[in-house]
């Protein structure tokens, strides 16, 4: 019996050891196979810088990946392209504008208001003498100007660059508003403008007052040379679009403060 587990310990020893030195074997194994690979990477890398760094220089404006007859056909199509002289760095120049302050106080004074720094109050739009006025009309030409103003206007040629709105003003208040918009539109060279007047929707009577008060004065002033009502978009029926005559070669205005 002795004998026979002394047999069964040696051949379990046996076991550990020929298992632990298979697992040194594979160990030495791994360790030599990330050895060669490493420096395969190292010769490969070696090998390849030297002709990236050759090829760099000979490519020039080309990409080194680029098709040499790529190249060609390029260098062929702009065989005949100059480069552009160098006149060095550029300032852009910004346009000029007003302090923000004055621009606030001007938008004030041409919507009514009664702002401290306001400018000086503008000469009125001279007034041309009466001619009959159609309530249905939803065009305006002043005589002796051309077809081609009104064609402009439909088309969007000139954009509005001032807006007045009327709505709760009664016709006294309107009158003054719209005298004192107008001649300030004027005083700063703004051709295009949109008045807002309303559709009457709201009205004691349902009828449009400063409808066809505003549109009937905007006839009889001779610096507006014409005006559209305006598209749905801008208010339809409740609108209109006027392009004014600036003044610059007329003589100096008479103030009108008259209204219908």
């Amino acid at each position: 019996m002795k004998d026979s587990k002394a047999g069964l310990a040696d051949l379990r020893g046996l076991r550990a050891a020929a298992r632990q030195a298979e697992e040194a074997r594979l160990a030495e194994e791994k360790r030599r196979a990330e050895q060669a690979r490493l420096a395969g990477q190292k010769r490969r890398s070696a090998r390849t810088r030297p002709a990236a760094q050759a090829a760099a220089p000979a490519a020039g404006d080309a990409a080194p990946s680029l098709d040499p007859a790529d190249r060609a056909l390029f260098r062929q199509a702009v065989r005949f392209v100059q480069p552009l002289p160098d006149r060095g760095p550029r300032a852009r120049a910004l346009p000029h504008r007003d302090p923000e302050s004055l621009l606030l106080a001007r938008r004030e004074h041409a919507q009514g208001g009664s702002g401290t720094a306001a400018p000086p109050q503008p000469a009125r739009p001279r007034r041309r003498a009466a001619r009959p006025f159609d309530p249905e009309d939803r065009e305006f030409l002043q005589p002796g100007c051309g077809p081609d103003l009104l064609r402009g206007l439909k088309r969007g040629k000139w954009i509005p660059q001032a807006t007045l709105d009327l709505h709760g003003s009664t016709q006294d208040e309107a009158r003054d508003r719209l005298d004192r918009f107008l001649g300030s539109c004027l005083e700063h060279e703004i051709r295009c403008v949109r008045i807002v007047h309303g559709k009457g929707i709201g009205s004691r009577q349902g009828e449009p007052v400063l409808k066809l008060a505003v549109r009937q004065h905007l006839c009889r002033l001779e610096w507006v040379q014409a005006w559209i009502e305006g598209a749905e978009r801008d208010g339809g029926a409740g609108a209109v679009t006027a392009l004014l005559r600036l003044p610059a070669q007329d003589p100096a205005p008479r103030p009108d403060r008259s209204f219908p």
